[in-house]
């Protein structure tokens, strides 16, 4: 609009020379007889050439006036050709194996809770008797009812039944948006019914059926070096979403680890799944 002004103010300003001498010329009393004809011919030409120069001023105004709406006046607007896309390939599928420092590693969890072994317990009671550092089978009736083996997509697992659920539906997320990932993934360990390392009465949530060991290309990843593959960290954001805990977030440090929320358990408690 501020433009519009401006160019409405030029062209009065230009047409007003043209107004000024069409007035003097023919409505000025001139100092000769009255009885001097009017000249008709030479105020409708200049009549004509004033509407003219209008005509031509009033369409350079509606051209800026679009290209002000178009965002076009002030710049430079020739039309670049499209750059070429070079088709690169993904390379990143080629490092999935490759073990790389953990930034932030105990943060991974934020927003979700460690169930601890008392919690566990009184959840689900547990596993067995005579708990040791060796994996045994499970002896609990209400444990070993929920308990079953299955294929949950990239691997088979042993696992509590909403567990099962769970998994199957993290690894379908990873197969869609990770294909190659996917297909590389490989288990090293789910149940396994034993003490925690270096306790003397506390269950493991592997021996719960609740936890999982996984990896890249069938290698084990270091205990505690504060690294990991590249793809384990992948892994890791598609096992939060479905509200699981990722080793790597221990004081030390268990990357292939992925196990189940206390928030997730509550949630499976609440509707009757365990």
């Amino acid at each position: 609009m501020r433009l519009l002004s401006a160019l409405l103010i030029a062209l009065s300003i230009v047409a007003a020379p043209f107004a000024w001498h069409f007035a003097r010329n023919h409505f000025t009393s001139p100092p000769a007889p009255a009885s001097v004809e009017f000249d008709t011919t030479k105020m409708d030409v200049e009549i004509g050439s004033l509407r003219q120069e209008v005509a031509e001023l009033r369409n350079r105004i509606d051209g800026l006036d679009a290209r002000t709406s178009l965002g076009l006046v002030g710049a430079q607007r020739e039309t670049a050709p499209e750059p070429e896309v070079a088709i690169a390939s993904d390379s990143l599928k080629d490092s999935f194996a490759q073990v790389v420092l953990i930034a932030d590693r105990r943060s991974a969890n934020e927003g979700l809770t460690v169930p601890t072994p008392s919690f566990l317990q009184d959840l689900l009671g547990l596993p067995r008797e005579n708990l040791t550092d060796d994996c045994q089978s499970a002896t609990n009736p209400k444990l070993a009812e929920l308990l079953s083996t299955e294929n949950v997509g990239p691997i088979d697992v042993r696992m509590l039944r909403p567990a099962l659920i769970s998994a199957r539906q993290v690894f379908a997320n990873v197969k869609l948006f990770e294909p190659e990932l996917y297909a590389r993934i490989k288990s090293a360990g789910s149940l396994c019914v034993r003490l925690i390392r270096g306790s003397t009465s506390s269950a493991s949530a592997h021996a719960y059926g609740l936890a999982m060991d996984i990896n890249i290309d069938g290698v084990l990843d270091t205990l505690a070096d504060d690294k990991t593959q590249l793809g384990l960290i992948l892994l890791a954001d598609f096992f939060k979403k479905e509200g699981w805990i990722w080793g790597a977030g221990f004081s030390r440090e268990d990357s292939m680890h992925f196990e189940v929320s206390r928030e997730k358990l509550e949630q499976w408690r609440r509707l009757g799944e365990i």
